[in-house]
């Protein structure tokens, strides 16, 4: 029938628990984008009139901004305004 030679996979499958590293393995460190991922993922949820959402959404879709980004810049701004 075929003529190809069967190639060993058995070392690709692990089981939970009783997974094998190699020596050229890369190890995982903590680095700057893991601790801002902890920083930056809590949810903040509030509902917003349909108006205000459009051109919130638009503002910050005009000035290259994140609408996270935007929240913040914004409450920095009246947080300082009102001390």
């Amino acid at each position: 029938m075929s003529s190809k030679n069967k190639i060993n996979l058995d070392g690709l499958v692990s089981t939970k628990g009783n997974s094998n590293f190699t020596s050229d393995m890369p190890t995982r460190s903590i680095n700057q984008s893991e601790n801002n991922e902890e920083k930056n993922n809590m949810p903040l949820n509030f509902r917003v009139s349909s108006d205000f959402r459009r051109r919130f959404r638009m503002f910050a879709a005009s000035h290259d901004l994140k609408l996270n980004e935007l929240l913040v810049l914004v409450f920095d701004q009246y947080e300082k305004n009102n001390k």
